[in-house]
């Protein structure tokens, strides 16, 4: 093939004659990467070592090419480069589009996180068809730490797919659930483009629980007298009315309500405006990144009262928000649908909706958001597509779908050690899995296997131990297997997310 800048993008059948020539032990090649730079065709292959980036040109111009590798010398050369942290710094210097940017100011976004490293080629061709923003980068500190990997590496995956697959329209990268200092530091270092401020070790949740008669005392003891003052006069003997076109919402606070909400946010809203005033210094003015508060994760929903507590004090300390993560009334457990009675959801959503499109017109965040069909298209109605949701461990259980019809035997043994870590893992998350409603694995028979995946009790089984399953022996024959099948596990996956999005009533595109 004529390697010129004008030279069109060299078919599949040219490629494989091409890469035929040289003794690389090649699998696969990935026919959408392939574009051109500087006079050099770049793309995308697999070889028996797992995939590379393919340069291919004269050498003199391979060898000022920013990408390290080994070069081939044939008619013409060859250099294949490992995906290594420099070159995905390379990468996303030359070609820009694989480099993670802000998106929550887009209408509808969905966060899409893959703790395997393997699901955004799938994730892509499903919002493809969508008018909808992706975050294909998307895992918390406890996630990296049960797969093993870093945010360099989850961002890294992340670019080599979005190039893999010519994904050109942006992407987001969000440090998912970040609690502290070092941890912000840690994700910004490796180039996220969104920060999740998860605010749970903050919040001072006795004072939900406090009877009325030891608020005052409480309050005197903790809150300086400055705040009190401050706090008082934003809140008391005022009324906060919002009207949509659902009906209307007014809320007044009482003095003890007052004081019960600031004892419970009072640390977290001073590390709010600590992050929030950091990430402006470090970015030289308003925040660079998309910003998103969390507060999904305490032990009781966050009432439209609440929410309009917080809000009205963050923006009182100067701080802004792109979405907030609120506990929605009912349940959203991991990997299954929506428990919870749906007219009370929608009446309640729908006036929280109002409190954020009021203090900001920041979009709702629904955190464990995989799977939950029963209430996606109220989310969708009520917000009009103004919406966050967040999914991760759905295509993971994907890939276990995949397993269990591609590879019987390890699907067998990944169930057995997933109910040994059962009462381990369940410590960390809030479901109410019902063992006795699996069926005893050594009743059913190989075809039979992929249907657990549509059970609820062997979705949060398989849902909650990934970490176990991926730090033990197996890890490596998963990797394998789904490596060996890794269209069908993009075709499971785009169905899947399209699912999703279809529910959320999301705009197709045309």
């Amino acid at each position: 093939m004529t390697l010129t800048e004008s030279n069109p993008i060299p078919s599949f059948e040219e490629n494989l004659k091409f890469f035929q020539a040289f003794p690389i032990d090649l699998q696969r090649i990935y026919p959408r990467s392939f574009c051109s730079r500087n006079g050099l065709f770049y793309g995308m292959i697999r070889t028996g070592a797992g995939k590379k980036l393919a340069v291919i040109g004269e050498k003199e111009a391979l060898l000022k090419d920013p990408f390290e590798g080994k070069i081939f010398n044939q008619a013409s050369s060859l250099k294949l480069c490992d995906l290594s942290r420099g070159n995905t710094l390379s990468l996303m210097a030359l070609f820009p589009f694989t480099r993670p940017v802000p998106v929550l100011k887009e209408a509808m976004t969905i966060g899409t996180g893959d703790r395997l490293g393997l699901a955004t080629p799938g994730h892509i061709r499903s919002v493809r068809k969508f008018q909808v923003r992706p975050v294909f980068a998307q895992q918390s500190v406890r996630e990296n730490g049960q797969t093993g990997r870093n945010f360099n590496e989850v961002i890294a995956d992340a670019a080599w797919s979005v190039f893999q697959e010519n994904y050109r329209e942006g992407y987001g990268a969000d440090g998912d659930h970040l609690k502290s200092m070092e941890e912000i530091n840690q994700a910004l270092d490796s180039g996220v483009s969104m920060i999740t401020l998860d605010l749970s070790e903050k919040l001072s949740l006795e004072a939900y629980l406090l009877p009325g008669e030891a608020i005052g005392r409480r309050f005197d003891e903790e809150i300086e007298r400055g705040d009190a003052e401050v706090f008082l006069h934003l809140y008391l003997d005022k009324e906060f009315s919002f009207r949509g076109p659902r009906g209307d919402l007014s809320i007044r606070f009482s003095e003890e309500e007052v004081k019960r909400n600031l004892l419970l946010f009072h640390r977290a809203i001073d590390f709010s405006e600590e992050v929030y005033e950091f990430l402006s210094r470090r970015s030289g003015r308003k925040p660079l990144i998309d910003f998103e508060i969390s507060i999904d994760e305490i032990p009781f929903p966050t009432s439209p009262a609440t929410h309009l507590f917080l809000m009205i004090a963050l923006r009182h300390r100067g701080v802004r928000i792109d979405s907030l993560a609120p506990r929605f009334i009912g349940e959203f457990q991991k990997g299954i649908d929506y428990r919870g009675e749906i007219p009370a959801f929608r009446e309640q959503f729908y006036q929280h909706v109002l409190i954020a499109q009021h203090y900001g017109n920041y979009k709702l965040s629904i955190h464990s958001g995989s799977d939950k069909f029963t209430v996606f298209p109220h989310i969708g109605e009520i917000t009009r597509g103004k919406i966050h949701l967040k999914t991760a461990g759905t295509s993971w259980l994907e890939a276990v779908r995949l397993i269990a019809q591609t590879n019987p035997s390890l699907y067998r043994e990944m169930h057995l050690q997933a109910l040994s870590a059962f009462g381990e893992a369940s410590k960390h998350y809030q479901v109410t899995t019902d063992l006795s409603s699996i069926p005893q694995i050594e009743t059913l028979s190989d075809p039979e296997l992929p249907d657990l995946l549509n059970l609820e009790g062997a979705r949060q089984l398989l849902h909650i131990t990934y970490g176990f399953l991926l730090r033990s022996k197996l890890r490596e024959k998963i990797f394998a297997t789904l490596t060996q099948y890794e269209e069908d596990y993009a075709t499971l996956l785009e169905t899947h997310i399209v699912k999703h999005l279809d529910s959320l009533r999301a705009r197709r595109r045309q």
